[in-house]
């Protein structure tokens, strides 16, 4: 009898111990962070080095290790759209960053707003989400919370707008002139905060600063490579190519436009964060707030030297650095009991070409000379076989005018052929994709799935260019991203909170699921038109 009231007794402190443990209360505040073109070996490469931030959401984390954008054009725009709005970028028509529009005409911005005013200062583009009738994670928030706030910060434009969804309190981006700022679309004038930062930022004395190494330089090479590697980009006394640190700015350049392809911006967005955190007093009550912050230097960073160079190395040893400050201070501030982080990226991106070769992997620079060759056979050909103004052409791009084809009495087949004919012989130029072709195939292998995730009905080209697997556009120096491979697609996506066990779960994930998981962990009803699954942690 006695064992027995012994084991009962047991079980019910057990029971009543897993239960707390179990459900931890529902966060004040959701941190949101997003680092442009961080791919995931950036943070598994160096683990042994961080000792902050980054450390401290690996650590305290559960990250899902094969995470994709599950879109085939990995830009900015739609990586943070899938991110932000929990659907895939296509149906909502943000097709890249900038693209060619046939209803109006003209080529426009993902966040041009033609209706708004800049808001903060003299200098800027006045942007917003208003191009697109859709709520996001942010909204879905409000819908259930009206009290909540919903803040948003980038260096890019793009970023903070589409990252805060229809009606955040504040999207809040860089101007590259010395001030963060915003558009009348989301308010008439910038919180003090915001403005009381910008007077200070102006007074940081960046002219004259250097970028030296963090740690010592062995470990750069045991870790990356060596630091002159040709094909990264030289944009300091550069008389003579010598792509190496310390890394400034030259005399009589104006410090603002570049300060944002430095680690220290990245420092700047988060100290922009802390005072946006203390004076909208986020996490303060029981009505969860969200605080979306982009790193949108990283992504120029990686664009100049690649994610093998010493600079992104120094770039990432900073970033954990300057987050783990900032998770410091929330610790001050608001407890992080109070706090879920989610981590992650807007797409990731191609080593250099010229290191893949070094490597002995296939890779390389489309030739801007032939490829604009074939472009111009293409136009002349089918001027002389089927008249003038049959489709619109931005870059590769092809707009068919389906309505002229059919008054000349032209199959656009026949366009297609000849567009075909000619952009598939340059090298690097894999095949040509024909927009009515994916919309209609069953096929659901994952490059296909990727393309048919980017179409949208009417704004899409009717035919484009695939890039072959390893090559891009840009060139001569430099690399970039935007195809539907792996290397482009694959993104770190981690949850931490204080008190989650550190766990690595390789269940296929995709940046669509983010918005319906924090949505399930606060409670928040799911809208039928989200694109993702909600991941359970």
């Amino acid at each position: 009898m006695k064992k027995l009231f012994l084991i009962t007794f047991l079980s019910a402190i057990f029971i009543n111990v897993s239960c707390t443990l179990s459900a931890p209360k529902p966060p004040k505040l959701v941190i949101f962070f997003v680092v442009d073109q961080m791919r995931p070996d950036l943070l598994t490469r160096f683990d042994k080095i961080y000792s902050g931030g980054l450390k401290w959401l690996i650590d305290n984390g559960i990250w899902y290790t094969d995470t994709h954008h599950e879109h085939s054009y990995t830009a900015t725009g739609p990586g943070h759209t899938a991110i932000g709005y929990g659907q895939h970028p296509g149906k909502l028509g943000v097709i890249g960053n900038s693209f060619y529009d046939r209803e109006l005409g003209k080529t426009v911005n993902c966040v041009e707003d033609p209706n708004a005013k800049v808001v903060g200062a003299q200098k800027g583009k006045a942007r917003s989400s208003s191009r697109y009738d859709a709520d996001g994670l942010g909204d879905w928030l409000k819908s259930k919370y009206p009290s909540s706030k919903v803040i948003s910060i980038a260096g890019k434009d793009r970023a903070a707008c589409l990252l805060g969804g229809r009606n955040p309190d504040q999207a809040i981006y860089y101007n590259k002139s010395g001030a963060f700022i915003s558009s009348d679309y989301y308010v008439d004038e910038l919180p003090k905060w915001a403005s009381d930062f910008n007077q200070e930022f102006k007074k940081r004395p960046y002219q004259d600063s250097l970028w030296f190494r963090s740690l010592d330089e062995q470990l750069y090479i045991e870790l990356s490579r060596e630091d002159y590697f040709y094909g990264e980009e030289d944009n300091y006394l550069n008389n003579e190519y010598s792509p190496v640190f310390p890394i400034g700015i030259d005399s009589g350049q104006d410090p603002y436009p570049i300060l944002m392809g430095t680690p220290w911006f990245e420092r700047e967005i988060l100290e922009l964060s802390k005072d946006a955190v203390a004076e909208e007093m986020l996490g303060a009550d029981d009505n969860p707030d969200f605080l979306f912050i982009s790193f949108s230097a990283m992504d120029w960073m990686i664009h100049s030297y690649g994610p093998y160079s010493q600079e992104v190395m120094d770039a990432c040893i900073k970033l954990d650095r300057y987050i783990g400050n900032f998770i410091e201070f929330l610790d001050r501030s608001i407890g992080l009991e109070n706090i879920l982080f989610t981590l992650t990226a807007d797409h990731g991106g191609l080593p250099l070409p010229e290191f893949l070769s070094f490597q002995g992997k296939k890779g390389g620079r489309i030739n801007k000379k032939h490829m604009q060759e074939a472009l111009t056979w293409i136009d002349e050909e089918c001027e002389e076989l089927f008249g003038k103004k049959l489709y619109h052409r931005d870059g590769g791009n092809f707009f068919l005018d389906m309505d002229r084809i059919k008054k000349a009495n032209v199959s656009p087949q026949k366009i297609y052929d000849i567009i075909e004919g000619y952009l598939t012989k340059v090298d690097g130029i894999e095949k040509m994709i024909i927009k009515e072709e994916i919309i209609n195939t069953k096929d659901a292998d994952s490059l296909t799935r990727r393309l048919k995730n980017m179409i949208h009905p009417v704004k899409t080209p009717d035919i484009f260019p695939l890039v072959s697997y390893g090559y891009l556009y840009r060139g001569p120096y430099g690399t970039s991203h935007g195809s539907p491979y792996d290397y482009d697609t694959h993104v770190p996506l981690i949850f931490a909170r204080k008190g989650f066990r550190k766990e690595q779960n390789d269940k296929r994930a995709a940046t669509v699921d983010i918005a319906p998981t924090i949505s399930r962990y606060l409670g928040i009803e799911i809208p039928e038109y989200c694109d993702g699954e909600s991941l359970n942690f």
